[in-house]
This record gives C-alpha cells, structure tokens and sequence, in this order.
C-alpha cells in the first residue's frame, strides 16, 4: 500500500511539473513574439518617418515589456534617430532670425520653465519642439543650439542592461554641466580628470558594448583636455611652463587617487616635465601625441 502511495504521488509531482514546464514554455514563446512585435512597431515608427516625440512616446509605454537587451536596443535606437534629426532642428535654430530672438529672450531673464508666457509664438514652438523631441537648447560663443537631453534617458535606466545604463550616467552629466564653452573649460582639472577615469572604467568594464566607440572617443577629448588643454584654458604659460595650479592639483590627483589608466598618465608626463624643468619640450609632446593617438 505505501509503495502505491508513494507511485501515485510521485505521478503527481511529475505531472505538476509537466504541466507547469509547458505553462512556461508557452509563456516564454508568447514573450518572445509580445518584444518582437513590439521592436518590429518601434522600427516601422522611425522607419516611417515619425516625430520623434511619437517615438520617445512609444518607448515610453513599452521598454518596460521587453528584455534588458531589447531596452538597451530601444535607447540605441531612439539616439541614432536624435542625431540623425538634430541637423534638421539645428537649422531652424538659425532661421528667421531665432538667434537674435533667442539673444533678446535670454537676456531677458526669461525663465525657460514658463514657457506659456512667451508672446513670441513662433520661437515658443520651436522651445517645445525641442524639449518634447528629447533635446535641451545649449549655448556657446553668442550661438544658441539644441543637443541630446541624455538627463531625459535616466528615466530608462532600470530597464537596460549595465553598460548602457551606465553610458546614460556619463553622458547625462556631459549633456547638463558641458566641460567646455568660448573655447574654456568651464568645469576644474579635479572634474576633467574624474570623468576620464569613469570613461576610463567604462571601457575597461564594458569593451564589447555597443557604445564603446563612443566612450572611447570622450576618453580622448578628455585626454586631450588634460595633456594639452584648450585655447582659453591653457595648461602652459606664454613660455612654455606648466601652471603652478595645474601641476600642483596633478600631483595632488597622483597621491590620492586610485592608480588607473589616468593617473599614470598624469604621472609619466608630470615626470617628463620635470626632468626638463617643467618645460614642454619635444619629448613631452611626442609622450601626449602618442597616448592621444593610442585611443582607437
């Protein structure tokens, strides 16, 4: 009797687990046709030429039903459509006289957050066309331009895989606080230096990401800031001499800071310097040539 119980039971269990697996198998194939059906929609959407606030809404209301592969795909795709159009909306920023306008806004004191005030109809249509398509209006040298609004992506960063969630991270912080602007850093050498050592991180924890080639080539802005820095935000003086300032904060960034990439760089050219007192000379930049050149 108890040989029979333990066959029935055991038939019982088996025939649970049979049907729950099928259940699943079910489920798993109805999921996988759910995201394919949903990425195939998101491809005709941009395909067909939609806005690209029809598209940012459709991503909205889906990349919580998809994989985090298929999310990351999503943001991928809702970039490349951004780019593509940013030359188009770059063109209306310079016509009709919207530069002029935006001059007068601006210098205004007009809050960009009360947009509905503006009496000027047609440059309040251009603001919310910008805004609502996923890009913010950024300015630099008297010119007023729209760039991706990478802020706006940190809403997707639960659904996507590690890397893309942390390219989102890199690029929101260059898209709200740009490090450059009139050809001048306008944010320190601590700051320059901790975003390369984060894209620096980036490319070592993620080297087969799909915006690798992205990563690297910030990487190499950045380096290029730190080895030669820009027009207006010099590291060297009329003479050829390193500032006492930035020489004092990269031998303060060498003894507290983790030895990475970065950091040794900073070393190995702070010593070359000063083994020809604190001079640039022809071995100081064949050394910032040959790492800039290094990133590929």
């Amino acid at each position: 009797m108890i040989n029979k119980k333990r066959i029935i039971n055991l038939m019982l269990i088996f025939f649970i687990v049979l049907q729950v697996g099928c259940a699943n198998g079910v489920s798993d194939k109805e999921e996988i046709k759910q995201e394919t059906e949903i990425m195939e929609q998101l491809d005709k959407i941009i395909q067909n030429g939609n806005k690209m606030d029809k598209v940012i809404d459709f991503i909205n209301s889906n990349i919580s039903l998809v994989s985090r592969e298929n999310a990351s795909k999503m943001i991928n795709m809702l970039e490349k459509e951004q780019e593509k159009k940013l030359a188009l909306l770059e063109e209306k920023f310079y016509s009709k006289d919207f530069q002029e306008r935006f001059i007068k806004l601006y210098g205004s004191g007009f809050d960009i957050n009360n947009i509905k005030d503006l009496q000027d109809e047609e440059l309040k249509k251009l603001i919310l066309e910008t805004t609502t398509e996923g890009y913010r209006i950024e300015t630099a040298e008297g010119y007023f331009f729209p760039i991706i609004d990478y802020e706006s992506y940190k809403k997707y960063s639960s659904y996507v895989t590690d890397d893309i969630k942390e390219y989102i991270n890199i690029m929101s912080l260059e898209s709200t606080k740009v490090p450059a602007k009139d050809a001048a850093l306008i944010i320190g050498w601590n700051e320059v230096i901790e975003r390369a050592i984060n894209q620096e991180r980036f490319i070592k924890n993620y080297p087969n990401s799909a915006k690798i080639n992205e990563i690297k080539q910030l990487y190499k802005k950045y380096l290029g800031f730190i080895l030669y820095g820009v027009d207006n935000t010099p590291i060297f003086n009329e003479d050829g001499l390193i500032l006492k300032d930035v020489k004092n904060t990269y031998i303060q960034v060498i003894k507290s800071y983790k030895v990475s990439g970065v950091t040794e760089i900073i070393k190995d050219y702070i010593d070359i310097l000063q083994n020809n007192n604190d001079k640039i000379t022809n071995d100081a930049d064949k050394f910032r040539q040959i790492v800039i050149d290094s990133i590929k």
